[in-house]
Formats: structure tokens, sequence, C-alpha cells
């Protein structure tokens, strides 16, 4: 029995074309030039706020953060899960963790709000033994406070594993010191096999190409 840590935005679900869609709506509203959906997906990972910075700044128009956010959240909440889908194989590869009896935290660094609202449309908010998001507390990944946090709300489980497509789920799993799955499904894989290939981890990484591979790669390390 242990914990799996399981990110959303591309590790859980495919959630690319929503939150496109939702931020050039956001954009056209305020006369703002479109942006390239690769840039989107560059951004995605360390929350809402974060994205809307980091695209502002390109764009030159940082004075109007606020309004952004604000009516981009309103956006996407609107049309959070019309493209949106689970890769295939996800939600029967998280059945068979339970059924090992470990526990699943769905733990992503987009606002709780949202997440619930997302992971309701899709009708899977219930297979996991909790829900974490960007500001269910006052820190987020990669930080390895926030599993002290987690643990004084939820009980944890030795040892633990991270399953993610981003650098922040490596990071956070070295930090806490988890076995590290590689969703090389999710977005941008080579910025990670990059970021593995120039820092010296000191975790085990193992790489999954889809949730069927990660599948077979957990029954040889004893997980599944």
């Amino acid at each position: 029995m242990g914990t799996i840590f399981f990110d959303l935005d591309g590790t859980l679900a495919d959630t690319s074309e929503d939150i496109f869609i939702s931020l050039n709506k956001t954009l056209r509203k305020f006369n703002i030039k479109e942006i390239d959906f690769d840039v989107v997906l560059s951004y995605v990972g360390d929350g809402v706020r974060p994205l809307i910075q980091k695209i502002l700044k390109q764009l030159g128009a940082e004075e109007k953060e606020e309004e952004i956010l604000k009516d981009f959240i309103s956006e996407y909440r609107k049309n959070i899960a019309h493209k949106t889908y689970i890769y295939k194989g996800n939600t029967e590869l998280i059945f068979k963790m339970k059924r090992k009896n470990h526990k699943v935290i769905l733990t992503t660094n987009k606002s709780h709000k949202l997440t619930v609202s997302l992971l309701s449309s899709l009708h899977i908010a219930q297979i996991f033994d909790g829900i974490v998001g960007g500001d269910t507390f006052d820190v987020k990944k990669p930080e390895a406070k926030l599993l002290e946090k987690i643990e004084q709300t939820l009980k944890i489980n030795r040892p633990t594993l991270v399953i993610g497509d981003g650098i922040n789920d490596l990071v956070f799993a070295e930090k806490t010191n988890s076995i590290f799955l590689f969703a090389k499904w999710g977005f941008l894989p080579q910025r990670v096999k990059k970021f593995i290939e120039e820092n010296k981890i000191s975790i085990e990484v193992i790489e999954a190409e889809n949730p069927q591979d990660a599948e077979k790669k957990l029954k040889s390390i004893g997980w599944l």
C-alpha cells in the first residue's frame, strides 16, 4: 500500500484545447493578439494566474492582468470540458491502483474550484482519495512542504509515487523522495526529457509512453 499523486493537465486528461480556446476568446474581447497553441501549452502547469502573467508579459499587456484573469476563469469555467478528455486507459489504471489499496490523490496547480468542476464534468471526481489544487494550501507543486500539508488532512501511506508530465511533477517527486513515473504522453515531454538529461536526478524515474505502458511499468516494480 502506497500513495500515488496523479497530475491532471497532460497526465490524467488532455485539457489543452479548452484552455487554448477559452484564453483566445478572452484575448479577443480585450483586442489583444491571439496566442499560438504551442505557446499556451508551454505555459501550462503552474496554475491559472502564472499562465496569464506569462502570456500577458509576452504580449506586453501586463496592466490588464486582473481583468483578463477574471474573464479567462469565467470563459474556461463555461467551456471546461467541451474538448477535454481523459487519456485512454487512465480510468482503468486508477481503479487497478485502488484495488491494490493504494491511495490515489489528484494533485494539480489548477485552482481547487476549477479542478473539482472539471473532474465532476468528466465523472471521475469520486474515484480519488483526495483532490489537491494549487490553492488548496498555501504551497503547491513542486514544494516539498505540500506533502506535509496533505499529510495533515489526509492519511498518507508510504512509499509515495508521483505520476506527471511536467518538470513540477518531477521536482516534487525528488523533493519528497518519491518514485517518478514520467507520463510521456502529456504536454511537451521533450522539455522534461531535457531537464532529466541536464540535471542530476536522485530518485527512480520510470518512463511510460501511455497509460497502458504505465500499467506495465508499475507491475514490473511491484506497484500493481
